[in-house]
């Protein structure tokens, strides 16, 4: 598949806020917990979101205190950890212009006025050395220019004894090699990717198509797209089996209409070889605790399924517990370094 793109849509070599971000309207699809939902208990993603919240929040301390929130999104966890901590300022980094101006929007229409963003990458942080309490990098550190550099960037910017915390994508792949695709919706046209995911080395290559969206792209696009609902997922992605219409050939009835053709090649890495690369940097302690979303998923997943109602004030108080809980208890799911 990766020789079929480099032949019918050869690619422009980008970051990521650049194959991927900014091409989209909305993060999540306006799905996002707290920023774009009210946080509802019948839902076991907002269990997962509000714990990790409460998990990043634990880490700040007393009184005031500056946050860095590293690649954002739409908002989050800027958002919401700035209204949990209305004491503290959070800025967000965001790589994707398009991200930051949504950023932007939400925070003003949820009256958010600690949480302020600032485009820019964390290879480079426009920021002050030891300025900063607490940096968050939920699923975004692997997803910066260049994360070596990104991380000793980080480590300049925290105060002495200040930690970052980091949710990362886990690199534990269910086979050596996977393959799949995605059909999207983007901010100015039709999106086709391709994403190559292997274990050893730890690295994701994304192929991103843009195509118009009317005329003869569009009717392909939804044709595979119903196509692609039928097929078997992997990761939360269609996956790409052998011989596949929805491979080189979906490729080469699309290239033709491209507006753009892009493609990023992004690090991943497994607990060990995430520590690793931050005892590198230079941070003094680094060590893994569980994942306080997956902790407040399940929970969450079995109060749904007792049918027991949970009113909010019960949902806050149990998402803070768990986040807390599992913050502070070893594991490896997320990590923690400090400087």
């Amino acid at each position: 598949m990766e020789r079929a793109w480099a032949e019918l849509a050869p690619p422009r070599w980008v970051d990521s806020a650049r194959a991927i971000y900014e091409l989209l309207p909305f993060q999540r699809y306006r799905q996002l917990p707290f920023v774009d939902l009210a946080y509802d208990p019948r839902r076991e993603e907002h269990w997962a979101d509000a714990a990790r919240i409460a998990d990043f929040a634990s880490w700040l301390p007393e009184g005031e205190a500056t946050v860095l929130d590293v690649g954002p999104g739409d908002g989050w966890p800027s958002i919401p950890l700035a209204a949990v901590r209305s004491d503290a300022r959070v800025i967000g980094l965001e790589p994707a212009p398009r991200r930051t101006e949504v950023c932007r929007t939400n925070a003003r229409r949820l009256g958010i006025p600690n949480a302020s963003f600032l485009t820019g990458d964390a290879t480079a942080v426009p920021l002050a050395g030891e300025s900063i309490d607490l940096v968050t990098a939920s699923y975004s550190l692997e997803e910066s220019a260049g994360p070596q550099r990104a991380m000793r960037e980080l480590r300049r910017v925290l105060r002495r004894g200040g930690v970052l915390r980091v949710a990362y994508q886990r690199w534990e792949l269910p086979q050596p090699e996977v393959e799949a695709i995605s059909l999207l919706e983007g901010a100015s046209g039709l999106l086709y990717q391709y994403v190559r995911r292997v274990q050893l080395p730890s690295i994701e290559r994304r192929y991103t198509l843009l195509v118009p969206a009317d005329g003869a792209a569009a009717a392909i696009h939804t044709e595979a797209l119903i196509a692609a609902s039928e097929a078997p997922r992997v990761l939360g992605e269609t996956r790409l089996e052998p011989d596949s219409p929805l491979g080189a050939p979906l490729l080469e009835r699309l290239a033709p209409h491209a507006l753009d053709s892009l493609a990023v090649e992004l690090r991943r890495w497994t607990t060990e070889e995430l520590i690793a690369d931050l005892e590198v940097a230079g941070f003094s302690e680094v060590w893994g605790t569980l994942h306080s979303g997956e902790r407040g998923r399940a929970y969450g997943r079995e109060r749904i399924a007792s049918d027991d109602p949970v009113i909010l004030e019960e949902f806050d108080a149990l998402t803070r517990e768990i986040g807390e809980r599992a913050a502070a208890t070893d594991g490896a799911g997320m990590v923690t370094a400090r400087r």
